[in-house]
């Protein structure tokens, strides 16, 4: 367990309540005092290698964390506006917003699951997520990906799918059917090996993406 890489709940306990008719989840975190990784990447920070291993082994680290818990979570929504970056040896990265975490052997947090477009920021999700019927497949290989292209964009600093302006739908075909430019080829300053991880993680079948979280873990911090 790495309680420390995930957000805490804060005072309100998770609850539900009606909204404009709509029942949704009540619930508070912890207040953590640094920047997300979004707000780095506009001021164009650069990080290191090092830095990104330990980035992307916090994200591992809370995806293990999530998925060992009873019914298995799956946070679903992973992505820079969701990691903050704290000034703690302790705890460098922390995962938050547990709004739509979804539940593989109990019931989604999110109301109805199945009458909802799929959850999540659309240019993070996982190409299986864009398939129908995808909650009945899905499973932590998903948060996987968004992590690795989390990292990618960071180490890039812009998204390998997304263009600005455009329509999402062609945002989605991209994710769909395109594969991103080799990490190494636009930081040609990395080592071919961690490069080659995380371009392996944003495999469109979730069979040929690494799974293994404790190899990776382990794989990650032995070359960090």
């Amino acid at each position: 367990m790495h309680p420390r890489r995930l957000v805490k709940l804060g005072s309100i306990k998770v609850s539900e309540a009606d909204f404009a008719g709509e029942r949704s989840i009540v619930y508070s975190e912890e207040f953590l005092d640094g920047p997300d990784l979004r707000v780095l990447i506009k001021q164009a920070w650069k990080p290191q290698e090092s830095e990104l291993k330990l980035l992307f082994v916090c994200l591992l680290k809370a995806i293990q964390q999530l998925w060992t818990l009873p019914g298995r979570l799956i946070h679903r929504d992973i992505k820079p506006d969701n990691v903050v970056r704290l000034n703690k040896a302790d705890r460098p990265f922390v995962l938050l917003d547990l709004g739509i975490a979804f539940a593989v052997l109990e019931t989604s947090l999110t109301l109805d699951p199945r009458h909802r477009l799929p959850p999540g920021t659309l240019p993070y999700l996982a190409p299986e997520m864009l398939q129908p019927h995808f909650r009945d497949t899905i499973d932590y290989r998903s948060d996987l990906y968004a992590a690795a292209l989390t990292v990618y964009e960071c180490a890039a600093g812009h998204h390998p799918f997304a263009r600005r302006p455009e329509l999402e739908f062609t945002t989605l075909s991209r994710v769909l059917h395109e594969s991103p430019s080799p990490l190494n080829a636009v930081r040609a300053d990395l080592s071919k090996p961690f490069c080659q991880l995380v371009d392996s993680m944003l495999k469109k079948i979730p069979a040929l993406r690494p799974a293994n979280l404790t190899m990776l873990i382990r794989q990650l911090e032995q070359k960090a």
